[in-house]
């Protein structure tokens, strides 16, 4: 017999139907294309607490190596 879960969202610390995101801390020390596996802790986002989240931190668009570079040239880094 399979078991239930019940999904928390790690924000609110309540019960959720779906878990939209996951957070994870990855300490900078250094620049390695192995970050994204280097996290010392994760969080689950659930549907109650996405946009409380995505508005709450000024959360940049990921971008290509080429678009940053060519925002880095024109003055725009920290582009949205």
């Amino acid at each position: 017999m399979a078991k239930l879960v019940t999904l928390k969202c790690d924000i609110c610390r309540k019960p959720t139907d779906h878990i939209v995101g996951k957070l994870h801390f990855i300490p900078v020390n250094g620049l390695s294309r192995s970050a994204h596996s280097n996290y010392t802790h994760h969080a689950d986002v659930g549907e109650c607490c996405k946009e409380r989240l995505l508005s709450g931190f000024q959360f940049r668009k990921r971008m290509t190596k080429a678009q940053y570079l060519e925002a880095r040239k024109n003055g725009q880094a920290a582009a949205k």
